[in-house]
């Protein structure tokens, strides 16, 4: 066996997270790698093609944001925490805006409309031309769009003196129904895991999120979520290994991603039969300007 090159370590498969659109049969795949670079790709998921979109290099984080129930619009919030720690150490100070949520059209990270950082989880899109933002505190926007509604949705804080967890107020918009609330007050190994449930005619999918392990890759901690599958109403559960995100469709078919491919899966004699749809693995950043549709409203 050749020994491995520290020059020419092995490739890290991308990792893949989507959002559905709520009414149509539209998807946006946030592509990750290398390193952090992340490229948007519009999903038609009635036909299984894909228009390859921008990249950005910075950190979209997944559980904070919303596609718009047409599809047509994302919102994303968008945060530089590799630079801006580098920053931090320096004792310097940058004119690059490094965290705000944004307004765009997929799939393309252009920003059509520009808040700085918000005070909640992220927000969510109530229809095609009202936007929800979380709030923890009452905050209101203080940039108004003509295109779009805003509203605030106020969020409790728990009876044990703790906040919502970003995910299960993401997850629960998203359709998933939430049969256990975790120990949020600790970082990692959560105890008890917050768990996550979510049912087809055919199968009933779960999350268990015991909080963040570990990365040496950049970002230092990855979400710990593990997805499973069951055919029997929960009685048995599989674990979908080195899934990081599974849905079900607008056509209700069982959708996931693995270490950068993206799979359709069937029930065939009581078995789980994969085809894979796409496989983003092979992409490569590419930074360039989005068309002129892109850039207005």
């Amino acid at each position: 066996m050749k020994p491995m090159s520290v020059k020419n370590p092995p490739i890290r498969p991308a990792r893949l997270f989507i959002l559905l659109a709520r009414e149509a049969s539209v998807g946006v795949i946030l592509r990750r790698g290398p390193k952090d670079w992340v490229q948007m790709i519009k999903w038609h998921t009635g036909t299984d093609t894909f228009e390859e979109g921008q990249w950005l290099r910075g950190g979209i984080e997944e559980y904070s944001g919303d596609l718009s129930p047409d599809g047509r619009l994302l919102f994303y919030r968008f945060s530089n925490t590799r630079l801006s720690y580098a920053l931090e150490m320096q004792k310097l100070t940058t004119d690059k805006l490094l965290f705000y949520d944004a307004i765009s059209k997929p799939p393309y990270f252009t920003v059509l409309a520009l808040w700085q950082y918000l005070d909640g989880p992220g927000g969510k899109f109530i229809d095609n031309s009202t936007i929800s933002f979380y709030s923890f505190s009452g905050w209101h926007a203080t940039r108004t769009v003509p295109q779009l509604n805003i509203e605030i949705e106020l969020l409790e804080r728990q009876s044990e003196g703790g906040l919502p967890h970003e995910k299960d107020v993401f997850l629960t918009n998203q359709g998933w129904e939430t049969i256990q609330k975790g120990n949020q007050y600790r970082y990692e190994n959560f105890n008890p895991p917050y768990i996550w449930r979510k049912l087809s005619p055919v199968f009933t999918l779960y999350i268990n999120y015991a909080g963040h392990v570990f990365d040496h890759q950049p970002g230092g901690y990855r979400n710990k979520l593990i997805y499973s599958l069951s055919i029997d109403d929960g009685k048995t559960q599989t674990v979908l290994e080195n899934v990081n995100w599974a849905d079900f469709d607008q056509q209700g078919r069982l959708v996931l991603a693995r270490q950068g491919r993206l799979f359709a899966g069937t029930l065939e004699n009581g078995e789980l039969k994969l085809t894979e749809l796409a496989d983003f693995n092979a992409n490569k950043p590419d930074p360039q300007p989005s068309p002129d549709w892109a850039q207005k409203w």
